[in-house]
């Protein structure tokens, strides 16, 4: 291959941002990584006759989760195998519909007369559901040659419950499936007639439920062999229809027991009803229908960085940046290698000259020593000295940091501190193994954060860096497109910039810092525009991120790693909630669990975190330890827009306390200290 041929490829971006939806299923195939198969069987369940929500953030893989399970993707696997013996081996048949594909909007044009809209969005339903089903069926008896099909039983069990006149005239499967097709085709002609007309000239054939739930008998019918197999469908993206569209869904999936099941994904807020059309009759969680939340799932799954390297590497190959003449195993690649490491050893003092950083503390010492003189003004300058005198630059910032947490509000204890404090530091430099437990800790919880006060001080054109393919992964969360999102402005910046993966050059921790940035941005600017609620949901975050970035660049750091906030929730109003509900859907935040017991009173707290991705737009850590337990005025002035005029002078008395560590201060719920 020549040099220029080598450089076209190398223009095609393999982490560009592709919707699933448009992926063939040629691609569906080739892009698929297991996350493990006991959790990608866990979360589907192909085998199970209860119906479930797959819920989701964008990006967590719904669709080509959802597509790779349909049987035109199978069909795809195995392609020298008969159709009947893919159903057999995999023991279920999965169809596919995009709720887009149903393009929904049109059956809401008359409110005055929603019920009969209501009723042909069902029938038009039905119809798509069963063409899918019955494309699979042609195939498995196109390829299945060995096999005994009876299309007169199949289309006997039909008619019992879709009473039309026109069934009579048809006699095997592909006449049947040209059928639904054609009266698919009579509804999208009334529909287009009535927008212009105001009237809906139409005649139904057969009820809500008569058609894809029964199907499953006739298939029964059709070949023995299916009798028991379960028939699936999955539809994607259910935030596409309406309230009155669902209560459709819930209804199939009230009755489909036994007949048919139903795989729904959609966004985290994508419900808006339970209700069924029986009499408003709802769908209970764990009797009608089961929800997992994707998220959840992959945050907290063990082998996410396995699967991402995996995931990466497809990309790599499939998009030819790395050719095959020159492939290990997929698997036994590291992208690691592509990415320039922040170096931690000796203090971080390699990683200040990989940064080309000289790092300067005089202005934090000169205010430590300022804050400190306020308790004692003759031996500030002491205290100060004996913390930091011929130290490396972090030790002198974590002495200070260990100082303000430990003090004891007496000069000679605290003289005597100041001594300890020195000379556990200069144990751990000389062997760390021998310095006291409390030190070794506070390093290893506290480093990352003082490297990033040194270098946000020491260096105004970098700023915070952020490197290493560990640091884009905590970044992701979990989700594959914020990886890709990420991925794909390094391999951007560093494209334009002449550099190449194939090369195996390591990628400057500069360019993956603007990447990060970059991708940041993209988050919260370009990628999460959904109207007013995400707007408002936007600004709190906002606040939110800037009380955060306080915190970490404070003189007494609250809490390691500030990126999460605990709260009660009692405390919130009602638009506090519903706008931090929104920041919830819309991914700018995230719950932690259950979150956790109040050290006090024992109420139960909510825990959230800000969403890793946006980090690096306001120099944040991208992974959590800890949490900054803040009062309800507080939380409301972030996300209650009528209480955000109060922000301000709220994040100034933080920022007080966390800057004057000496001076007394006005009571406020702060989180415990570490030490």
């Amino acid at each position: 291959m020549t040099k220029s041929m080598d450089s076209k490829m190398e223009k095609v971006n393999p982490f560009s941002l592709v919707r699933a939806s448009d992926y063939t299923d040629d691609q569906i195939n080739r892009l698929w990584v297991d996350i493990g198969q006991d959790s990608v069987e866990a979360i589907i369940e192909p085998w199970s006759r209860i119906s479930k929500f797959i819920l989701g953030g964008k990006g967590t893989g719904k669709t080509h989760l959802l597509r790779y399970y349909s049987y035109p993707a199978a069909r795809l696997r195995r392609q020298e195998d008969s159709g009947i013996d893919i159903i057999k081996d995999q023991k279920f048949l999965a169809t596919f519909l995009r709720a887009t594909g149903v393009d929904a909007a049109r059956f809401e044009m008359n409110s005055s007369s929603n019920g009969k809209w209501q009723q042909l969005f069902g029938i038009y339903l039905e119809l798509r559901l069963a063409e899918g089903v019955v494309d699979a069926l042609c195939d498995i008896k196109c390829t299945s040659s060995n096999d005994s099909f009876d299309d007169a039983a199949f289309l006997a069990q039909i008619r019992q419950t879709v009473i039309d006149k026109s069934l009579n005239e048809i006699s095997d499967l592909e006449e049947f499936n040209a059928w639904l097709i054609g009266q698919r085709r009579i509804i999208d002609d009334a529909i287009n007639n009535a927008a212009f007309t105001g009237n809906l000239d139409i005649r139904v054939p057969f009820a809500i439920g008569s058609l894809c739930l029964p199907i499953n008998d006739a298939i029964a019918s059709w070949n023995r062999d299916l009798a028991e197999i379960p028939l699936i469908y999955l539809i994607d993206e259910i935030e596409n229809f309406s309230a009155s569209q669902q209560q459709v869904v819930n209804t199939l999936i009230r009755y489909g027991e036994s007949k048919a099941t139903f795989r729904v994904t959609g966004r985290l807020y994508s419900r808006k009803t339970q209700a069924t059309l029986a009499s408003g009759e709802k769908n209970r969680e764990g009797s009608e229908f089961k929800t997992v939340h994707l998220d959840e799932i992959l945050r907290g799954h063990t082998g996410y960085a396995d699967f991402a390297k995996k995931f990466i590497m497809k990309r790599l190959h499939s998009s030819k940046v790395l050719s095959s003449d020159n492939k290990t195993a997929e698997d036994e690649k590291d992208p690691s290698s592509f990415f320039e490491q922040i170096d931690s050893k000796d203090f971080f003092s390699l990683a200040f000259e990989q940064l080309k950083i000289q790092p300067d503390n005089s202005n934090l010492i000169g205010n430590f020593h300022n804050e400190l003189s306020y308790i004692y003004p003759e031996n500030s300058y002491t205290i100060s000295l004996t913390l930091t005198e011929g130290l490396p630059p972090l030790l002198q910032r974590l002495n200070m940091l260990l100082f303000c947490k430990k003090h004891k509000k007496d000069l000679n204890a605290d003289l005597e501190l100041s001594k300890d404090i020195k000379n556990d530091s200069e144990n751990f430099i000389e062997d760390n193994s021998c310095t006291k437990p409390y030190y070794r800790t506070a390093y290893g919880h506290y480093k990352y954060d003082l490297f990033a006060q040194i270098c946000r001080e020491s260096s105004k054109s970098l700023g915070v860096p952020y490197a290493g393919f560990d640091t884009f992964l905590h970044m992701s969360s979990g989700n594959p497109r914020s990886l890709l999102i990420i991925l794909g402005h390094v391999y951007s910046i560093a494209t334009f910039k002449g550099l190449s993966f194939a090369e195996g050059t390591e990628t400057p921790i500069s360019i993956q810092t603007s990447a990060a940035r970059e991708a940041s941005r993209f988050m919260y600017e370009a990628d999460s525009n959904f109207g007013e609620k995400s707007d408002i949901a936007r600004e709190a975050v906002s606040r939110l991120a800037t009380l955060l970035r306080t915190a970490r660049y404070a003189l007494n750091i609250p809490e390691v790693s500030p990126l999460a906030l605990s709260f009660s929730d009692s405390e919130l109003t009602a638009k506090a909630r519903e706008v931090l509900s929104s920041a919830l859907n819309y991914s700018f935040i995230f719950e932690i669990g259950k979150g956790r017991p109040d050290r006090n009173s024992l109420k139960h707290h909510r825990k959230i975190q800000l969403n890793p991705l946006l980090s690096a737009k306001w120099q944040l850590p991208t992974s959590r330890r800890g949490d900054i337990s803040l009062n309800g005025a507080t939380l409301n002035s972030i996300f209650d827009p009528s209480s955000a005029h109060d922000f301000d002078s709220n994040l100034k008395a933080l920022n007080n306390r966390w800057n004057q560590p000496f001076k007394k201060h006005p009571k406020q719920t702060i989180q415990r200290e570490l030490f």
